[in-house]
């Protein structure tokens, strides 16, 4: 476990300089906006947030960052397990703050202060407030697709390299589009089951734990990413 620390927090390093003065200014920018105008707001520091993921690569392969792991004390088992847990607490820590944006910004209602109450631009903030849950599924929802995605690829690209990325990402899209035209055919003609998805809940409470319940599942899942990317790694170990 401790070399899998040490290397998450490399990897932390590496991206720091670019990801971390952007993403204070980005989520200071959008506490203030989330907590004057909607509590939907906070959802966009999640795009700021891959800039803690997407440098990783790019930078091993300039900066010849793969041939230092070779040379250092660290199993290439536990690089591999380790970026999958990286990219989990990346997003784990940034939807955690824009949870609690949204959260305080529901229960203070800012927008009150506001002058020009009567304009139309106000009026559609003030029936933000009052939509909080609905804040929190979009907040968790973008966030939890933003972690899938980049662990998804992230793992692609170690087990086929990054220059072959473009090949996976068609592959992928051609056949999630092929599942899905053939859902829809399926279905159309009535040869699947009617499938009745439950209700998410109406109130922050319940979204809270459906979130926490979304992200335990998502940490499993870049579990399992990594073991597979150290699986693949295992005949190439030094």
């Amino acid at each position: 476990m401790k070399e899998i620390l040490k290397v998450m927090r490399f990897d932390y390093l590496t991206a720091r300089p670019l990801a971390l003065p952007l993403m204070i200014f980005a989520v200071i920018l959008f506490s203030v906006l989330g907590l004057l105008l909607s509590p939907m707001i906070p959802t966009y520091i999640c795009f700021l947030s891959i800039l803690f993921v997407i440098p990783l690569q790019l930078t091993a392969d300039k900066c010849g960052f793969n041939k230092l792991y070779g040379i250092l004390p660290v199993k290439r088992k536990s690089i591999a397990r380790a970026r999958f847990l990286y990219i989990w607490l990346v997003f784990f820590i940034t939807v955690t703050v824009q949870t609690l944006i949204a959260v305080i910004s529901g229960e203070l209602k800012l927008v009150r202060f506001l002058p020009n109450q009567n304009s139309e631009m106000v009026v559609l903030a003030v029936s933000s407030f009052e939509k909080t849950d609905t804040a929190l599924r979009v907040i968790f929802v973008t966030t939890a697709f933003f972690c899938l995605l980049f662990a998804y690829f992230e793992m692609m690209a170690q087990i086929f390299g990054l220059e072959n990325e473009f090949k996976v990402i068609m592959i992928t899209v051609a056949v999630l589009a092929l599942i899905a035209f053939g859902f829809t055919f399926l279905y159309s003609k009535k040869l699947l089951p009617i499938i009745k998805l439950p209700e998410l809940p109406s109130t922050v409470p319940g979204m809270l734990a459906l979130g926490a319940v979304c992200f335990a599942v998502l940490l499993g899942i870049c579990i399992l990413f990594g073991e597979i990317t150290a699986a693949k790694f295992s005949k190439r170990e030094l």
